[in-house]
């Protein structure tokens, strides 16, 4: 998913700066684009849309990261707007996002969403993967590596976003369909490893389900869900 969305915005970047550089006049072009968070996918994406508009001298990249707040994401997306930027590029924090992203094409700037969708079809593209076929294949696979009775702790993303919506949509139809998979509880977290860790060390402290297996639906609260699992010394060759 990661390459097919990389290939497909740097094809929008690079096309955007072969039409900045016919003419004879040369305009700067400006490209605002706002990450909805920080690791290490995203950051590759970051420079791979550097090394697109590297040859030419008249396009200028902003990025920005919204760090996971909607409220300072809205905040960019409007200055991008203010500021009549000639493409935007946004990976929505959430669907909160959207009335931002609706003004910023109602202005007339053309507006790429990707990988997280809003509630408006208010943009120019949409680029991502399918998040709920994701899920499906993640309890397939699961289905397929587990003997006898999986017991599933979901580990879910924000749930105004799209992702964290068609993930769970998704793993949960497929799991439905397979006998061997019960899902105990559902998790709700920011898609950041600290809160994943807190939620689940705060699980393991209290009263919890009794599971043998952890979805999650990014690395990042995976990683947090093994740090808080390993703290409380549970045998990792227990848990999938």
């Amino acid at each position: 998913m990661i390459k097919n969305i990389l290939t497909c915005i740097l094809a929008v970047v690079a096309v955007a700066a072969m039409l900045a550089s016919c003419g004879e006049r040369v305009p700067e072009y400006v490209i605002g684009v706002s990450q909805c968070s920080d690791d290490v996918w995203r950051e590759k994406l970051n420079d791979e849309l550097r090394i697109a508009v590297f040859a030419h001298d008249n396009v200028r990249l902003e990025i920005l990261s919204a760090n996971d707040d909607a409220d300072l994401q809205i905040k960019q997306v409007d200055d991008f707007v203010r500021r009549k930027v000639d493409l935007l590029i946004v990976a929505p924090v959430e669907a909160k996002v959207t009335k931002a992203i609706d003004r910023a094409y109602d202005a007339g700037i053309p507006v790429i969403v990707f990988d997280r969708r809003t509630r408006s079809d208010k943009y120019t593209a949409y680029i991502g993967g399918d998040n709920a076929e994701m899920g499906r294949n993640l309890a397939r696979y699961l289905t397929s590596q587990t003997r006898g009775v999986a017991r599933v702790l979901e580990i879910c993303g924000l749930m105004s976003s799209s992702p964290a919506a068609d993930r769970m949509w998704g793993f949960d139809k497929e799991a439905a369909r397979h006998k061997n998979i019960t899902i105990v509880g559902h998790v709700e977290s920011d898609w950041t490893e600290h809160d994943a860790y807190r939620k689940m060390d705060s699980l393991l402290s209290a009263r919890h389900p009794d599971f043998n297996c952890v979805y999650a639906h990014n690395d990042r609260m995976a990683a947090g869900a093994r740090k808080a699992v390993m703290k409380h010394h549970i045998d990792m060759r227990g848990i999938t």
